[in-house]
């Protein structure tokens, strides 16, 4: 990555706040509904998010480790967030789902008329570790079909250091992309553990 705060710099840190506020939700109805005490846990064991633009925060004489040190924030957050919540019993994860769907839909896109511009927003918008770690490789795509493959994951070694389950990730994940894609004429389903399409509906 350039020693320069760029484009690709907000790029990845929009990224990141995107993820920070699905587990926001996330903390804010456990711990209002539950008590769980989560957001101080994770204040706490983690840190937390600076609220602040970009250029007023960042270390620009260590961009790259400065926004790897915030993706493993956000990704910590999240894998300690949810593996407390299932911890709660097995259908912990129903709850999880339903809110990574409203929370997609709450933050859907507007305009987008092609599979080829769906692939590019989710892309755009879901974390997935640095840009060099090139996680996702689009197999084809068109106006009316982008089909897409995980190339590696770099979520689990996250989710292993709480004791979590990286499937429930991936739910949710999946979750969050239907609640996207909700209403706007488009289909999002996984046709395999890696392999992920957007259609458009006949």
């Amino acid at each position: 990555m350039s020693a320069f705060l760029g484009p690709i710099h907000h790029w990845l840190y929009k990224k990141i706040l995107f993820q920070n506020g699905l587990t926001n939700l996330i903390v804010e109805h456990y711990d209002a509904t539950d008590g769980l005490g989560l957001d101080e846990s994770l204040r706490a064991e983690y840190g937390e998010l600076e609220q602040a633009p970009l250029e007023d925060i960042i270390d620009e004489t260590n961009i790259h480790g400065w926004l790897q040190e915030r993706v493993a924030i956000v990704e910590y957050r999240l894998a300690a967030a949810v593996t407390a919540i299932c911890e709660k019993g097995p259908d912990a994860m129903g709850g999880l789902k339903a809110l990574a769907y409203e929370f997609g839909k709450e933050n859907k896109p507007a305009g987008l008329n092609s599979a080829r511009e769906w692939f590019a927003c989710i892309n755009d918008t879901l974390l997935d570790g640095m840009p060099c770690d090139r996680a996702n490789e689009i197999i084809s795509e068109s106006d009316d079909e982008a089909v897409w493959q995980r190339a590696v994951c770099v979520h689990k070694s996250y989710w292993d250091a709480v004791d979590g389950n990286i499937g429930n990730y991936y739910a949710l994940r999946d979750a969050l992309i239907e609640g996207m894609v909700d209403g706007s004429g488009f289909a999002y389903e996984k046709e395999e553990a890696d392999t992920f399409h957007i259609t458009r509906r006949a």
